[in-house]
Formats: structure tokens, sequence, C-alpha cells
């Protein structure tokens, strides 16, 4: 593992029935914090004959049930007592006849971070100042996955009836409105409270650290050029990271609705419990109208696009078990999570972060039929990892993809950039369509393995194919 992972010092989630966390509190020396804000508005961009602009939606707040099953965080008071010993000491004391309890650690989820993604170089992206949206839109990474070929049918789904809901990070907001295309979304929203810049609260994980064998098996390359992205652009590339998500949805599936929340900070980084509220509270917006039709903001078929992972100390146990219990009951409540596997092989194979992982391990039912775990292919070697990815069931091309940011960004609006982040993108279009030609949502990974391009060796991956 490449760096220890972090938790929120002195914070435990716990989730379960109402009731039992309302005991929780009670015989247990723990204080509940109170409940965090959710948005109060979304943008919607209403199209015209020839312009785009914004409009701005209220969201009024969604009451929990009383009898549902809920999340809580918590502050553990004793400050001598590690949140670790406590989770031990509430989990290990209840009995099978109790009501269920799910425990764990409030850690930072990070979506791509220099040093670990991929590109030309590992650390920066490259600027495409001379680039088309012809190019973007013919570029290997689409011909790879069959979508060329495949959209040259006249009769083919494009999406409609799917909503992708994509939580990553965003511009700040420009004149009170988002700062990109508004043809790349169809509903935005700024998550309330994203994760402070180097919070100090944030502590490493105290594991054994891994001895290295002094091999290494996946290299990377550098390359030199006045294109290569300095520090300050980076920063604005991060920004536009969910943009640029979003960007290779709506060219697979042009017709899907895109719902993008602003959930990571300017680092990529957030922490599971705010994770796991935005994907339980993106479900109510099935109740917001929306302004301009009879839809409601969030429609149809449910698909989470996470590009982003909890890294794991040991790959077949559950550490975060709460943030499972959060994708078990999206799957079981019919949606596909898109996850990307990790980019954190240099050097060494590493199996997929969390979520990801609970669809490769199948940790659940649920999770193992409706949780997509995806890696990124070579660019140079389609039927190989690329370097930096962790290994997963399916890959799609990962490395030196041309990516729109929906905006200019120092000086041009596409950019080159590598990870595993991008590849999900590419199966999370791929499984719009076919959520939108009717194929159930249980059936998603088996028609992925159907399709996909198997490889010619037993080292190879799984190319997944946009053949509908």
């Amino acid at each position: 593992m490449n760096g220890r992972w972090r938790y929120l010092d002195a914070h435990v989630l716990f989730a379960g029935p109402v009731e039992t966390l309302s005991a929780l509190e009670r015989d247990h020396p723990v204080r509940c914090i109170a409940c965090k804000t959710t948005p109060r508005h979304a943008f919607v961009p209403l199209r015209g004959a020839r312009t785009s602009r914004w409009a701005r939606v209220p969201i009024p707040p969604f009451p929990i049930p009383p009898s549902g099953w809920t999340l809580q965080s918590y502050v553990v008071e004793p400050e001598d007592l590690p949140p670790r010993d406590l989770l031990r000491r509430v989990l290990r004391a209840r009995s099978p006849l109790d009501a269920p309890l799910l425990g764990s650690l409030d850690y930072e989820a990070r979506g791509q971070v220099d040093g670990v993604h991929g590109s030309p170089t590992p650390d920066q992206a490259i600027r495409m100042p001379d680039a088309t949206e012809a190019e973007f839109r013919t570029q290997v990474a689409f011909e790879r996955i069959g979508l060329l070929r495949t959209e040259r049918a006249s009769h083919r789904p494009r999406g409609s009836g799917v909503t992708v809901v994509i939580l990553d990070s965003a511009p700040d907001l420009y004149r009170d409105e988002p700062a990109f295309d508004a043809g790349l979304v169809d509903v935005y929203v700024e998550w309330p409270h994203r994760l402070p810049e180097n919070l100090a609260a944030l502590r490493p994980l105290e594991e054994a650290e891994e001895e290295g064998c002094g091999l290494t098996e996946r290299r990377r390359y550098r390359v030199s050029s006045s294109l290569v992205a300095g520090a300050d652009e980076m920063a604005q590339y991060r920004a536009h990271h969910g943009v640029m998500i979003a960007s290779l949805v709506r060219r697979i599936a042009p017709e899907t609705n895109i719902v993008l929340v602003r959930l990571l900070n300017g680092s990529l980084g957030t922490l599971t419990g705010d994770l796991i509220e935005a994907m339980r509270w993106v479900r109510h917006l099935r109740r917001v109208p929306h302004p301009s039709g009879p839809r409601p903001l969030v429609y149809g078929s449910l698909v989470y696009n996470l590009s982003l992972g909890v890294d794991r100390s040991q790959p077949e146990t559950v550490q975060s078990c709460v943030l499972l219990w959060a994708a078990d009951e999206a799957a079981r409540a019919g949606a596909v999570l898109v996850c990307a596997a990790g980019n954190l092989s240099e050097g060494r194979p590493e199996n997929c972060l969390e979520p990801a992982a609970y669809g490769h391990f199948g940790d659940t039912l649920s999770t193992r039929t409706q949780v997509i775990p995806v890696a990124a292919s070579s660019y140079a070697s389609p039927e190989r990892y690329a370097w930096f990815s962790n290994e997963a069931h399916f890959a799609a091309p990962g490395e030196d993809l041309i990516l729109d940011c929906g905006a200019e960004v120092a000086g041009a609006r596409y950019v080159r950039w590598s990870g595993t982040s991008f590849s999900s993108a590419l199966v999370t279009g791929i499984m719009a369509l076919h959520l939108s030609a009717g194929l159930p949502p249980h059936e998603a990974k088996q028609r992925l393995w159907e399709d996909a391009r198997h490889p010619r060796s037993w080292e190879g991956v799984h190319l997944v194919q946009a053949g509908v």
C-alpha cells in the first residue's frame, strides 16, 4: 500500500435502526454530532435554441423515516480511548438477538491524488491547446471499447431513462453559476460540507508497514515538455475532474440524465461519512420536479460513478463496513455502482480499493452482482493493465485519454490525463446504454463479461465493449 490510510481522529460512524442509535449514546461514552445540512438548491441547464443558461431549483429537506436505517457520526468522549477500541467494545458486546448495528472509523476516501495517478508523467497532465472536439470524440479509447463501431447502427440505445450520479469534484461557482459547459450535465449540486484542506484531525492509521521486496514489476515513464501542467494548472485540473468524468459519460450515452455532485475538495478528498450521506441523499431527488418538464431531477435506472477509493490493509477484510452497508443498500434498491479500482500499483500489482473491492470479492450478494470494479488498460498494450492500475474484473482504456474540461483551463479545453477514474467513466457510460436497452441491474456484470474482449494470455485484462 502506498502510504498509510487516514481517518478522522476521535470520530466513529454507526449505521443501524434509529432506535438502536438512540440507545447507543445513552449506553456508551460517545456524543452524537448534530445532523449535517444537505443541499438547499441545485442547478439545472435550461436549453434554448442556441444557448443554455443555468436555473436554480430549490430542494426541500428530506426527513428520515423513523423505522428505517440511518447513519450517524459520533465523537468518542474519553480522550484516552482510541476510536478502534471503542468500536470493538460496542460491537463485541452485542448479542445475536440484538438489533443489527454496523460501525467503522470515518476513513478518508480519495480520488486521484498527485503522485499516484498515471499520465505520460505520473504527477501531471498534458495540456492540449490545439485539440479539437473531433479529436476528443474519435480518440483511441472510444475505438477500443467499440463505441465508434456501435454508434453507426441506425437503432441503438442512447442512455435515455437512466440517471448517472457522479460524486466528484467541480470548479468554484462563477457569478453564482456553475463554471463549465451546461451541456455536460443535467443537474449540478454543491455538497455543503466538503472536507477542509489539510485537516489536522486526519490521522494515519497505525498499521504494520509492509516490507518491499525491492523489485519493480511495473514501471513509470516520464516525458519532458512545455505542455506538462505545473502545480497551479494541476490544481485547476483536479477541480474539473468530475466534469471530465461527465464528458466521457455524455459522449457514450448522450441522452443520459447526468447528476454531478461536488463532493470532493481541492485535493480530491472526502470522508466516508459524507460519501455515504451523499449517496443516500441523491435518491430523494426523485421527488423534486424539474422546472422545465414532467420528470423529476432523478429518474429511471440509477448508476453511481465512484471514481474514488478507500485504502485497505487486508484485501479480503472489509475495513469500512459502514461504506459496505451503503453500497449494499444502493444495490438492493436497484442501483449499479461503477467504481475505480485504484492507481496504487506502481512497482507491483495491488487489489482494488473499497468500494470497488465489494464487487471484486463479493462481500454481499447485491454488491457481487451490481458493484463493478474497473481497472485501467494500457495504451500501448490494450490487453494488459496500465502500469499504475490496481487489478479488477474488468478494464477500460485509462492511459493517455483526451479529456474535456468543460471550459478553457490554462489556455486549453482539452487535456491528456490517466487513471482508473476515467476507465470507470467509460464503463459507466456503457452501463447507461445497457440499462437504457432494458437490461436488469442484477445482470449488469454478466452482460459486461459476455461482451468483453477476453485476453489471449492468463495475465491479461477483460476489456469492456459497448456492444449493445
